[in-house]
């Protein structure tokens, strides 16, 4: 027996912060996501559609949530992606055909962006979540690639995909590459340390990252998968509470 109602109720209440639009929602996807748990990725976006009235807000939510598995499937995984945005659009079909017929007649968010825009929006996107630290990151990736991953991570990576702000904003986007790398965990503790400064330097505080991390450890019992995130290498993540 997989997560229920109740269970949806809970972990939508376990961010204890000021923000209104807190898409628990999409980092509760991506938690299914990343374990290959598809089925519940639909289920989530029932649990919106249940305890929303709203129309427009539900096509907005709807959108969002799109939005954050295409935006994750460079963080766990491009075949899971495929994977999540089928059975996402196979539910709204299915449940809701009306908002169903307009997200289909979206068009991309990307499709006129020139190759020196996305160097510049990615560039501008990466110095503000690495802040000092940005040359040196950059620097790191180019030397294990032969030059590509650096190249990668700006034009593709953020300068098309994580830049484009109008469905999940930069800091809920932020807050969704953290949280990947936490739920991903063994030898990524690295990278999710790095993500939850880089959170933090897009404007999430403490609240919005232990709450992310609520709703990651509550999905984890609830579906009895056992990750090890203690000793040294994530003592980190104690830092969030002074945010």
């Amino acid at each position: 027996m997989g997560p229920d109602a109740e269970f949806f109720q809970k972990i939508s209440g376990l961010y204890q912060g000021s923000q209104s639009d807190f898409p628990w929602y999409c980092f509760a996807a991506l938690i299914f996501q990343i374990h290959d748990e598809m089925d519940l990725v639909g289920q989530t976006w029932l649990a919106v559609l249940e305890t929303c009235l709203d129309k427009n807000e539900q096509i907005r939510m709807s959108r969002q949530l799109r939005e954050s598995l295409l935006k994750a499937s460079v963080l766990v995984g491009f075949p899971k992606g495929i994977n999540a945005l089928t059975t996402l659009r196979k539910t709204i079909n299915e449940k809701a055909p009306q908002i169903g017929r307009q997200l289909d007649d979206d068009q991309s968010l990307r499709q006129s962006l020139q190759r020196m825009d996305k160097d510049t929006r990615g560039r501008a996107f990466w110095d503000k979540l690495y802040a000092q630290h940005s040359d040196r990151v950059l620097q790191s990736l180019s030397v294990v690639s032969g030059g590509d991953l650096a190249e990668f991570a700006i034009n593709a990576v953020y300068g098309d995909l994580m830049a484009e702000t109008s469905r999940l904003n930069a800091a809920h986007t932020c807050l969704l590459e953290f949280l990947a790398c936490y739920a991903t965990a063994g030898s990524v503790a690295m990278q999710a340390k790095s993500h939850m400064y880089g959170a933090h330097n897009m404007g999430n505080t403490g609240a919005e990252i232990k709450g992310a991390v609520a709703i990651c450890d509550a999905i984890e019992a609830e579906l009895g998968i056992r990750v090890d995130r203690t000793g040294e290498q994530w003592k980190w993540l104690a830092k969030a509470d002074s945010w």
